[in-house]
């Protein structure tokens, strides 16, 4: 094995890494913008008038890790930050869609529904119609593009022909010259 670890296809997980790190930050935009602007997951559609409604505060807890987590790969910019990456970012999807069986909380009959309300093209006032679609969009693409670094950063051993490079030459003994 080479004396740097990072010869080979592994140096390009540092700057891959940090470039990685944008799509949490986008993630963490889009979920604060949803916050900041959406009145029906402030207030349960009104119906809650002082603080805000748990949901707004699951997208606040989501918004923090997206934070964290793009934080940590800026300074980090490992594998093991990629793979942390990968799996944050799925989970983080798991609770965004979670948010569908939450239904009757929020006064739906049905998750579908509650589904069509956070994906589907019906207004119910608000600001999330599109937001949720692109923060769930933006999950994805984040646990995506973790997966394709460190497939792409794989360290597959040294080289046979380099290794046979370093190999130690034998020292000519004086019966062969």
């Amino acid at each position: 094995m080479s004396p740097n670890r990072l010869d080979g296809p592994m140096k390009n997980v540092r700057p891959a890494a940090a470039l990685y790190s944008l799509l949490f930050f986008l993630g963490f935009g889009l979920a604060v913008l949803m916050l900041a602007t959406d009145k029906n997951l402030q207030t349960d559609f009104g119906t809650v008038h002082s603080g805000y409604f748990v949901h707004w505060y699951v997208i606040a807890a989501l918004a923090a890790a997206e934070l964290v987590g793009g934080l940590l790969l800026v300074a980090a910019r490992s594998r093991l930050a990629v793979k942390a990456g990968v799996v944050g970012s799925g989970l983080l999807a798991a609770i965004l869609l979670g948010g569908i069986l939450t239904y009757q909380e929020v006064g739906f009959k049905t998750a579908t529904l509650m589904a069509q309300y956070l994906f589907g093209i019906t207004y119910y006032g608000g600001n999330i119609r599109y937001l949720f679609d692109a923060l769930l969009a933006v999950l994805l693409l984040t646990m995506l593009v973790g997966i394709i670094i460190l497939a792409m950063s794989r360290h597959k051993g040294p080289d046979p022909a380099e290794a046979r490079k370093s190999e130690p030459v034998p020292p000519a003994s004086p019966a062969n010259e």
